[in-house]
């Protein structure tokens, strides 16, 4: 089971691709301008090169068959339907371009689109010669156990309300929900043991990418800051600068005398972090202004450094702990390493498999359709660096610091 995190919009993005399977071999289809290659067993009927100025029109008519797959077929209505979702989904990232370049990405999401349809009824005749059937209830036990995972819990009214406020058709979402469901099954026929993952693999590959588990020496610091630059626009900047350092002496007085470093960073640092007793958590080289990072780095435990003055103002800052650096051990990621083996294994068999379909399969386009090119299945690539449990993000170099934000699982993988 996938498990996401997120309230029902992040649900909505789940089931959106929840056809796990198609989304695998999406990778298939390239878009290029070079004609596919030709398949012995995939007829287009023939029709003069298109114009590159005057492309082929496409009928308008709802009914047309775009293309036609063993004999089942695929509609205009269907495709268009599709093409729409996916242009919705880019609209944002369309928005900035010009007219030619959306115009040209809906023509390659055309063309995607027809591809995914065309391994669907690929697909959903190997489902119904394999015997799967998922029931309704199937399909509804298998939602409402996702929409509890999310983060926080979400009830599959509160799922069902968000995507027909988004003017989507819950029983569509439904039917795709269950279509994914069947190729999961189906796929997990194919697999077998082509998808295990032996310790002997795992390891193998932890050896082989030592810089993927290094972890960077880091320092754990709280700090005291006093902002430097005026809020009043009409304010002198050198008396508030003065103001703030004078501020600043007495406070660090206060912590040198054996003041509660927490207490005082609590009621006086102008620092969002002053909430949590000015705690920045773990950060390494790189993620604080120089002079701060150059402070904390040189200090050792349990010190309280002088005023230290960066853009931001004055800080006071004390070291509460510091690790060398070092690499990750192989247990703390050794589940996730074959996790992830495993999952290019399943990856390259579902491509595969999907291939041998099309290559057996009776494929006919309509006049004007233009298949993407169909790439090779790939074969196994090693996986995405697992995370080497960094530790909580604090300030970049261009902020004073940040509420630092929880770490990963130390079994997370970055994709």
């Amino acid at each position: 089971m996938m498990r996401v995190t997120g309230g029902p919009g992040r649900l909505m993005s789940f089931l959106g691709s929840c056809l796990l399977i198609l989304i695998v071999i999406s990778g298939l289809a390239c878009q290029k301008k070079s004609p596919p290659t030709a398949d012995t067993n995939t007829v287009k009927p023939e029709a003069p090169e298109p114009n590159a100025s005057k492309p082929v029109a496409i009928e308008p008519q709802i009914d047309r068959t775009v293309v036609t797959v063993n004999g089942r077929t695929v509609t205009e209505l269907e495709l268009s339907k599709r093409v729409a979702i996916a242009m919705k989904q880019a609209s944002s990232r369309l928005a900035s371009l010009p007219p030619q370049y959306a115009a040209q990405v809906q023509k390659q999401a055309r063309q995607q689109v027809l591809e995914n349809l065309v391994v669907e009824r690929l697909l959903d005749e190997q489902v119904l010669a394999a015997g799967i059937k998922i029931t309704d209830e199937d399909v509804l036990a298998e939602m409402t156990k996702t929409a509890a995972q999310q983060q926080p819990p979400v009830t599959i009214e509160q799922f069902k309300a968000t995507v027909e406020a988004q003017g989507g058709n819950f029983e569509e979402v439904k039917k795709d929900f269950g279509r994914g469901m069947g190729y999961r099954k189906l796929m997990e026929s194919q697999w077998g043991d082509t998808v295990k993952v032996s310790d002997e693999e795992t390891k193998q590959y932890y050896d082989a990418h030592p810089n993927d588990f290094a972890i960077p020496e880091q320092v754990r610091a709280s700090h005291i800051l006093l902002l430097t630059q005026p809020k009043d626009p009409n304010a002198d900047p050198n008396q508030v600068k003065a103001a703030a350092k004078e501020k600043a002496e007495k406070l660090l007085k206060q912590v040198k005398d054996g003041g509660d470093f927490a207490g005082i960073a609590k009621e006086n640092s102008e620092c969002p972090s002053a909430a949590q007793g000015g705690d920045l958590g773990l950060f390494p080289r790189g993620k604080m202004v120089k002079p701060f990072e150059e402070a904390a780095f040189a200090m050792k435990v349990g010190d309280v450094s002088d005023l230290v003055e960066t853009q931001f103002g004055y800080h006071i800052i004390k070291v509460t702990d510091h690790k060398d650096a070092g690499v990750t051990p192989f247990e703390e990621v050794k589940a996730a390493i074959t996790e992830e083996l495993s999952k290019e294994k399943r990856q390259t068999t579902i491509r595969q498999y999907v291939q041998s379909l099309r290559e057996k399969a009776k494929i006919i386009y309509a006049e004007g359709e233009n298949p993407a090119t169909i790439a090779p299945a790939p074969k196994p690539v090693a996986p995405a660096q697992p995370a080497t449990n960094p530790p909580a993000t604090t300030a970049p170099a261009s902020q004073p610091a940040v509420t630092p934000a929880p770490a990963p699982e130390p079994n997370a993988v970055k994709r």
